[in-house]
């Protein structure tokens, strides 16, 4: 029987950090951030997706000729749509859905919360007033 190296993830196999202060945090060469655990209230000055030209980044895309096929989410066959596996910071692409929304710097999300995604760039916000928690724990995958 094979080892499923994929249904650990979620459980910290490829490494996780602790973040509790308002500077950028880049996970290791490779890897990407999948996970964060929201230890204490926490809102977010840079929550930046995985980009369909990062190393790390998983989805199909389009081939680039304008063909569309298994990469044009939401997009298409004459125009695709870049993926981006995630919500964030920046404003979201077609492929996150009718209406989505990018997060805002004083948006909080409660302590116990975990959300998932693909993230290349976590960073928290210290200036959230009444002053919050902030207190993070980041999972990476590749």
């Amino acid at each position: 029987m094979g080892y499923n190296l994929n249904n650990d993830v979620a459980l910290g196999q490829l490494g996780s950090a602790y973040l509790n202060d308002g500077d950028a945090f880049t996970p290791p060469p490779g890897k990407v951030v999948i996970a964060i655990t929201m230890v204490g209230e926490t809102a977010f000055d840079q929550l930046l997706p995985e980009a369909i030209t990062d190393s790390t980044y998983k989805a199909p895309i389009d081939s680039g000729n304008n063909q569309g096929g298994t990469g044009t989410f939401g997009g298409t066959v004459g125009t695709p749509v870049g993926e981006l596996n995630s919500f964030g910071k920046q404003t979201p692409t077609a492929a996150n859905g009718t209406n989505a929304d990018a997060v805002a710097a004083s948006d909080q999300f409660p302590a116990g919360l975990t959300i998932y995604g693909r993230w290349k760039t976590v960073e928290l916000n210290t200036t959230v007033t009444p002053a919050i928690d902030n207190r993070v724990i980041l999972y990476f995958g590749v």
